[in-house]
């Protein structure tokens, strides 16, 4: 027997009801026979929710079911941004502020209506109606408030029409900013010995020059490889991120030949190399909107030094964000990943002079890295017709690209992925590499009291045995040309015996 059709409610309704062509929702809501509610999660996240029919009310228009999306779902303006493209929808938002110009959804509807299109309504606020916040701060992380006394509503949205990602507070996001983690940093930094301190930061430097350009599959030049950590010292300097600012940091991180210095005029792309290289992994927004996106993108940095939001939500937001919107034809995943450093140093959650290994520690989690960037990338470029001829290095989009398509994702994993990196950074990270100095200078001390051999090569004869967990590998045996097997047995036992826990610690890694 057929089962029944579904009866999509909300967004989904909608999405189906215009035929919208947007990104596929991860949470859809359909109405149902079953006396209790159901929720289905699939192994991508997506989630199915079934609502009781006899709990809901005017399932069948188009108001009745905007209504329920504002009322129970979580605000998805990209749905939006395509829906009021439609005359009918308008027409039925302005036919509900007459009817019902005091309800919040109403007003809701007219306030997104208008920001997203500047569509004008005839509409005036009745005397003594309430002002409501567009988003609830108990379930949103929010931004500054913004109030629109035309239909009285305060927008509190973390951005600004070209570019406002929404980040919710599940209750993992929320522990995660509960543990204060620049208090952590500041507590961690203040237990290191200035001189020992000094040491990690040096190394931690080189890892995240080094890691940066590992996600990206490229081996630089010792002279690029030394600008950008040049570039990382001087990350945190005052002022905001302008084209200019922007345009002479990517001129540092790319070679000399593929320096830009101002923002994109032509589409670009992303795709593999081989067979698939004309086809897009990514398209980026077109070239009219890169100026208005990185404006927005900019001033959601600016929050972060003001206190506006969490530094580090702030961060991710922002390096995320430029990097969707990959305003250069070069550079643009290792400018995203200084832009986490730049801000955070900004905000003052790390200090001058030291540098978290968050590029170190994408590097651990590149695949999950990776798909919380496709997540973004892949349904949108989905949408698109385009031909592409790599070799010529020309791509022609064919279809419409609204900045609604990229302006408002749902950031809330990413910004999950960035505090957690940023808490194994402070409590693991930054303390091994203290652990595994103190190590190296107390096996240093053991081995120089009864071994004859240069500073140089006792370093690397250190380094390769900690890297085979306490064993000289028969293949790095040249380092001990010549010594006898007793002697290369207490140099691994000495090594052993101080790099203990740092072995230990870093086989649970």
């Amino acid at each position: 027997m057929r089962a029944p059709p579904r009866t999509y409610l909300g967004y989904e309704a909608l999405v189906r009801r215009f035929k919208l062509e947007v990104p596929p929702l991860r949470c859809v809501y359909v109405a149902t026979e079953r006396a209790l509610e159901l929720r289905k999660l699939n192994a991508d996240g997506e989630e199915l929710i079934e609502i009781p029919l006899q709990r809901l009310k005017d399932t069948d228009s188009i108001v009745g079911q905007l209504t329920f999306a504002l009322k129970r779902e979580h605000l998805n303006l990209t749905v939006l941004g395509a829906l009021f493209e439609r005359p009918e929808m308008l027409e039925a938002v302005q036919f509900w502020l007459q009817n019902k110009p005091s309800s919040k959804y109403a007003r809701m509807a007219g306030h997104l209506a208008q920001w997203l299109t500047e569509h004008v309504f005839d509409y005036k606020l009745p005397p003594g109606a309430p002002r409501v916040p567009l988003l609830d701060p108990a379930v949103y992380v929010t931004g500054p408030d913004v109030p629109d006394t035309k239909f009285g509503i305060v927008s509190n949205l973390l951005g600004d029409k070209g570019f406002s990602p929404l980040v919710r507070r599940t209750p993992y996001l929320q522990a995660l900013l509960d543990l204060n983690l620049a208090e952590k940093v500041t507590d961690a930094l203040k237990a290191i010995e200035p001189e020992m301190l000094a040491r990690a930061a040096d190394y931690l430097y080189l890892s995240e020059t080094r890691s940066t350009y590992t996600i990206e599959d490229e081996i630089p030049d010792s002279n690029r490889a030394a600008r950008f950590r040049r570039l990382l010292e001087l990350a945190g300097e005052p002022g905001e991120l302008t084209e200019e600012q922007l345009g002479e940091w990517q001129a540092q991180v790319v070679s000399a030949l593929a320096a830009e210095y101002h923002y994109r005029h032509d589409q670009n792309w992303l795709s593999r190399a081989g067979r698939l290289r004309n086809i897009a992994d990514f398209i980026p927004p077109p070239p009219a909107l890169v100026q208005l996106m990185m404006s927005s993108v900019a001033n959601i940095a600016g929050l972060a030094p003001r206190g506006a939001i969490d530094p580090v939500l702030a961060a991710t937001c922002a390096s995320f964000g430029f990097v969707f919107v990959h305003p250069f034809l070069d550079g643009n995943g290792r400018l995203h990943r200084f832009l986490l450093h730049h801000i955070l140093r900004q905000a003052g959650f790390t200090p001058p002079g030291v540098v978290l290994p968050l590029s170190s520690r994408i590097l651990k989690q590149l695949d999950r890295y990776s798909d919380l960037l496709k997540r973004y990338s892949r349904p949108r470029t989905a949408l698109l017709d385009y031909m592409l001829d790599a070799d010529s290095a020309i791509i022609r989009v064919l279809s419409a690209q609204p900045l609604w398509l990229y302006a408002y994702p749902d950031m809330t994993e990413i910004c999950e992925f960035v505090l957690e990196s940023c808490r194994v950074c402070v409590e693991e990270d930054l303390l091994s590499e203290v652990m595994y100095l103190r190590a190296h200078d107390a096996t240093v001390r053991a081995l120089e009291s009864w071994l004859d051999m240069r500073q140089s090569a006792l370093n690397s004869l250190i380094d390769v045995i900690v890297q085979g967990n306490g064993v000289l590998s028969k293949r790095k045996h040249k380092l001990v040309e010549g010594m006898d097997e007793d002697v290369i047995a207490r140099i691994e036992h000495t090594v052993s015996e101080h790099f203990a826990d740092y072995i230990d610690g870093r086989a649970h890694d």
